[in-house]
């Protein structure tokens, strides 16, 4: 064994802290410090650092102090379980401590607001009731909304101008009760909030003064401006010249003025991700393991699933079908589905009833005590409350629980990462790489057109790419050994080339047969196993080995013949190896 120099070969080298896999090597100095590059993570480490260690008084028990950025013996992290928390700081009388591992952070109290009231007990915020005059807007109050709504708060106050302010109110209030969905209508705001600063600060006045030049020079300070951000713009002044609000110039935003947008393609979960969390499915509640089984078999949008009724499922004769509203494009889709999945319904369903009978309308709810790295949810309680679409949803705790209790990894080495939208995009690319016709998939997704299938949903796989690829590529010969091309065939003989495959280890004259027939499936053979005299019959060069022998043996057996002046199978026998001949010169010359 070779004896380690550690003082020549590890010479200023030291495991990152920060990955635990990388080593730190010199890279130069700052601020009178050594700086070390982590060679795996690229991060930076110094040789010392300055000791932040504060004394911070209890603001409720005088006399105990605090300090920052020191571990607590025997604190343990909820969301990890680790014993690595310090204090960091107090703000509006809250103690705030932060696990240095996971890097999240707990309070020892929170404050009694209605929005966290309504976070912790799992309640609906009460609607507020409806002022013109108010600050903010419960939008619930205004239009019918349902309960996966998160952005149903309108605020005004950061809109100063008054003359300005008025305008927006009254688009607020159009766009509420035309149903326009909550979140566009957060997100429409937040553009006018910009450009209501803008305003601001060049101290406009009044509509009068707003004009293209304006808008340019708008656009043109703006650090990046957005399709949504302008958008919304234009569908603000479009509003208010046809309601009569304003008047102003109607192309004061042109279509030229819209940024190119470049949406790639859909992302979906790689197959060995999903294979290996579906085989570990049985470690989740039983209810949170059927939101995948629904909702990925279905295609489903996450408010979709969040929304679907106890009474989704409809059985006509033998067969079975869901059905369900759909919020984004306002309407009813259906599909078929197995017996499997209506099972999986039925037993949802059953849940839902042993706990609260028929007081809750929904095929699923949310949980409180869901855990983030327990798979199993032991402390899991149901509550009367929607599931949510953002992270706090128990589908995508739980599937993250999975990935991080097992380590699951994609084909990269990576850890897998999961977001409930992603089971859409997933789906329809399973249904594509398995055959299905574009046009099924799109019908499948309740798509109005076969390009926003295409190009949103559907992702061509590198398997799939070398898998049709092999099909145009395949050599085929046929029996003058003539290259023939692959699509010449029936539909039937690309689409499924085992049925047509010829595999005879014997006939009337004992020959064996190896190759393919391009005949259709549903058309007579008028020359049966006399296959390699047939126009329609093309050799592969995987079966190359097998024709050389069957060539030498027809050869041996026209031999005999001829030495017995048997002149018919002379010609049988000499005319089959001859075709071979032809077969075996062109397969070889391909090979080359």
């Amino acid at each position: 064994m070779t004896e380690i120099n550690w003082r020549q070969d590890y010479h200023r080298e030291f495991i990152c802290p920060e990955c635990d896999k990388g080593k730190m090597r010199l890279d130069g100095t700052s601020h009178n410090k050594r700086e070390f590059c982590c060679t795996e993570c690229k991060k930076y480490q110094h040789e010392s650092c300055s000791i932040n260690i504060k004394k911070v008084e209890d603001p409720l028990n005088a006399g105990l102090y605090w300090f920052t950025n020191y571990r607590i013996k025997d604190f343990i992290c909820p969301s990890c379980t680790s014993t690595n928390i310090c204090f960091t700081k107090i703000s509006e009388g809250k103690k705030i401590f932060e696990c240095r591992s996971c890097k999240s952070r707990q309070y020892d109290s929170i404050l009694l607001t209605i929005s966290n009231l309504s976070r912790y007990g799992c309640n609906t915020r009460p609607v507020k009731t409806f002022k013109w005059a108010d600050d903010e807007w419960d939008l619930r109050s205004i239009c019918i909304f349902d309960k996966t709504d998160i952005y149903y708060i309108a605020n005004f106050k950061e809109f100063k101008a008054d003359w300005f302010l008025d305008e927006i109110k009254k688009y607020t209030h159009h766009l509420s009760k035309t149903n326009t969905a909550f979140r566009t209508i957060y997100l429409h705001l937040s553009s006018l909030r910009l450009f209501s600063r803008y305003l601001d600060s060049e101290s406009i006045s009044g509509f009068d003064q707003i004009d293209r030049n304006l808008m340019l020079d708008y656009l043109s300070k703006q650090d990046k401006v957005t399709k949504q951000k302008l958008g919304a713009l234009r569908k603000f002044f479009s509003i208010g010249i046809i309601k009569g609000w304003f008047n102003i110039d109607q192309d004061i935003i042109r279509s030229a003025d819209y940024p190119k947008q470049y949406r790639g393609n859909p992302d979906p979960i790689s197959d060995v991700v999903r294979k290996q969390i579906e085989e570990n499915l049985h470690l989740l509640p039983d209810s949170i393991a059927r939101m995948w089984l629904i909702g990925y078999f279905c295609a489903m949008r996450p408010n979709e699933l969040a929304l679907l009724k106890r009474d989704c499922l409809v059985r006509e004769g033998q067969h079975w079908k869901l059905v369900w509203q759909r919020k984004k494009t306002k309407d009813s889709h259906e599909i078929p589905i197995s017996r499997t999945i209506a099972q999986v319904v039925q037993e949802q369903e059953e849940h839902i009833k042993d706990i609260w009978e028929n007081d809750w309308d929904y095929l699923f709810c949310h949980y409180q005590n869901l855990s983030g790295t327990d798979p199993s949810m032991p402390k899991l309680k149901p509550v009367k409350k929607v599931l949510p679409g953002h992270n706090s949803n128990p589908l995508v705790v739980g599937i993250r629980s999975l990935i991080s209790f097992l380590n699951i990894k994609n084909e990269n080495s990576e850890t897998a990462k999961f977001q409930i939208k992603l089971l859409r995009s997933t789906r329809l690319t399973e249904l594509f790489e398995q055959g299905h016709d574009l046009a099924v998939v799109s019908a499948w997704a309740g798509h109005k057109q076969f390009a926003t299938t295409s190009t949103y949903y559907t992702q061509v796989s590198c398997e799939l790419m070398e898998r049709e690829a092999g099909h145009i590529q395949k050599a085929l010969v046929n029996s003058s050994g003539h290259r023939v091309l692959y699509e010449s065939y029936p539909k039937s003989f690309w689409e499924n080339p085992t049925a047509h495959k010829l595999e005879l280890n014997g006939t009337h004259i004992n020959t064996p047969i190896y190759g393919m027939c391009g005949l259709p499936l549903d058309q007579d053979c008028d020359k049966f196993r006399a296959c390699y005299t047939c126009n329609s019959f093309v050799a592969t060069i995987e079966k190359l080995p097998q024709y050389v022998n069957t060539r030498d043996e027809l050869r041996t057996k026209q031999a005999k013949a001829i030495s017995a002046g048997q002149e018919v199978l002379v010609e049988q026998f000499g005319t089959q190896a001859d075709r071979l001949d032809n077969i075996i010169a062109s397969l070889q010359l391909e090979a080359a």
